[in-house]
């Protein structure tokens, strides 16, 4: 029988990347609160966001099934000419049993930007009249999930990068669908900068601290970042408000990370040794791998869509790799140096993983458009499968990886730093990392700022 607990409401917020507990201040639109002892942003001002970001979800949900109807691309070769709409291009590759790669574009342009969208109305709506719909946890506990998988701004480079590489030997004309697409990408953009998340998870549920037992450890929910003390997770291993799995650290974390990187080093050569489209034009037969691509772009003078490229399909996964061992092997050699800089460069991972996913889009919507038989015909070959295995293998990685396990390096002299104590204070523990909260009344601490009243002892630590 599940014991239970006690729910608060704190002004708290532990900091995903450090472990760092800090209290929330009320701030303006104009700014950001940041973590102070690693840089990370942990809440941003955002105004009067409700009316606007449920405006918005409607407006996407129109534009996502007008563009995904409409022509999207016309392609002219003389007298004959090709229109496509975006799920085209998935057709085409099931047409060439190419079923891996066909799922990885329908899922990453199609299904999760699907649901993001029926999430954020499922979500805003009642929020936006107060009614509370069932299933309302698990659905924008999905949403935060799914976010980082919905590529549609990577699609829409990709759109761009193939009409400047078409524009030489063709006409290409954007479709209405195309602009609606546009449209649809800058509103889904404004959604996710407007949204406050924190905000509804306090509409879900106004508490945000649960505990068994007074001054017991806390641990941070990354899901709605509720505050969940350590004999809840170690008992439930959920979070209380969200559901979400919640651990002390990631389970295996080094171990699953350094597997998928390694798998995705294997893949990465084949990736790039081996072509990943032929172009048949006029029966003559030419094979292109992602450097040979760039090159051909330099030769035309399209030095800023080559720059593109070669960051995105040659720089970045190498990078990617690189940081991901780096990370791997400070925490193994428990390097106490240069954690917020580690933390920075694990954060970047993290953003610019996805766009990794350029060529992979770029390959799809060429597969769809340039068919004209004999003239000229492009078709995709095997590496453009190891390179998308690549770039999910890789942000597989970066989810599995835990940064608390930088900062962990340095407990041991935070251990000497924490016994000044008193009976003025009571301890926190905070994803591993010991905490003070000065003891005052709610109404005294509303005043704080965000890193006074907040003494910390992982790798710096102010004086209460």
């Amino acid at each position: 029988m599940t014991q239970e607990f006690l729910e608060q409401q704190r002004d708290w917020l532990i900091c995903h990347d450090c472990g760092e507990i800090q209290k929330v201040v009320a701030i303006s639109p104009e700014h950001e609160m940041l973590c102070f002892n690693c840089g990370a942003s942990l809440h941003s001002g955002k105004g009067r966001w409700l009316a606007a970001a449920t405006a918005l979800s409607l407006a996407a949900l129109v534009l996502f099934i007008a563009c995904n109807f409409l022509p999207f691309l016309t392609l002219e070769i003389g007298m004959q000419s090709h229109t496509t709409t975006i799920m085209d291009g998935v057709g085409a590759l099931m047409a060439r049993n190419q079923w891996l790669l066909a799922g990885l574009v329908v899922t990453t342009t199609f299904l999760f930007p699907l649901f993001e969208i029926c999430a954020y109305m499922y979500v805003l709506l009642p929020y936006q009249f107060n009614r509370r719909m069932p299933g309302h946890t698990p659905v924008l506990r999905w949403l935060i999930q799914a976010q980082s998988w919905s590529m549609l701004e990577v699609f829409m480079l990709s759109v761009v990068i193939t009409t400047v590489k078409l524009t030489d030997m063709a006409v290409l004309k954007l479709g209405p669908g195309a602009y609606l697409f546009f449209m649809l990408v800058a509103i889904l953009q404004l959604i996710f900068l407007k949204i406050d998340r924190r905000k509804l998870w306090q509409w879900i549920n106004t508490n945000n601290y649960f505990s068994r037992e007074e001054n017991e450890y806390a641990y941070d929910c990354r899901i709605c970042q509720a505050l969940v003390g350590e004999s809840i997770v170690v008992d439930e291993g959920s979070c209380p408000r969200c559901d979400s799995a919640i651990h002390k650290r990631i389970p295996a974390s080094l171990q699953k990370t350094t597997a998928l990187v390694v798998a995705a080093t294997l893949l990465y050569i084949p990736a790039n040794v081996l072509p990943i489209m032929e172009y048949t034009s006029l029966g003559i037969t030419e094979k292109d791998t992602i450097f040979s691509g760039v090159i051909e772009l330099l030769k035309e003078g399209l030095w800023g869509i080559a720059t593109i490229v070669f960051v995105a399909s040659i720089l970045v996964p190498i990078a990617k790799l690189v940081i991901l061992y780096y990370l791997i092997w400070a925490v193994k050699a428990k390097v106490k140096v240069g954690v917020k800089h580690r933390t920075v460069l694990y954060r970047l991972i993290e953003v610019v993983g996805r766009w990794s996913m350029v060529d992979v889009y770029v390959v799809t919507i060429l597969v769809a458009l340039v068919q004209f038989g004999f003239i000229y015909t492009v078709e995709p070959e095997g590496a453009i499968i190891a390179f998308g295995a690549v770039v999910v293998l890789t942000m597989l990685a970066a989810e599995s990886f835990d940064p608390r396990l930088l900062w962990d390096a340095s407990s041991d002299e935070d251990d000497e730093r924490v016994k000044h104590c008193d009976e003025h204070t009571k301890p926190i523990l905070a994803w591993g990392a010991y905490c003070e909260i000065d003891q005052k009344p709610d109404t005294e601490q509303d005043d704080v700022a965000p890193n006074t009243g907040v003494s910390t002892s992982q790798e710096s630590k102010t004086e209460p």
